[in-house]
């Protein structure tokens, strides 16, 4: 989706450190929603990415190498370049405490692995600001 502000196609950066999982989330990224997707597998790459970067959205797993997604929100929501960007987090944690526990360490919004194809293609959607439908 074009940003009509810059006439450039609106970035995600992809956090994620298996890549069966990466693939997916970039298909949705690129192929169904048509913006542009950077990828990386761990969370202190994520946070240079970023600050690099200043993507629409973040999508963030939270048990990764390195620097985990715990660690990587809190320090993007203390650096100013990068404290207003949406983080969606995506996990194989799938307890209303775990989700609790990401939305306190600075998530915007959580979808639990599995995933359904559309409704992270939705919810990407809602916090890039693309219109649904285009």
């Amino acid at each position: 989706m074009v940003d009509a502000a810059s006439d450039q196609i609106k970035l995600v950066l992809i956090v994620e450190d298996e890549p069966d999982n990466r693939e997916i989330i970039r298909t949705v990224v690129e192929e169904l929603l048509g913006l542009r997707a950077v990828l990386t597998s761990d969370g202190e790459t994520a946070i240079s990415l970023a600050t690099a970067l200043r993507p629409a959205v973040i999508l963030m797993d939270l048990m990764m190498p390195v620097l985990d997604g715990f660690q990587a929100m809190a320090r993007l929501r203390q650096n100013d370049l990068t404290a207003q960007i949406p983080i969606i987090v995506i996990t194989a944690l799938g307890r209303s405490t775990d989700r609790q526990h990401a939305l306190d360490a600075g998530a915007t919004d959580y979808i639990s692995k599995p995933f359904d194809l559309d409704v992270l293609a939705q919810m990407i959607s809602r916090y890039a600001g693309v219109i649904s439908g285009t």
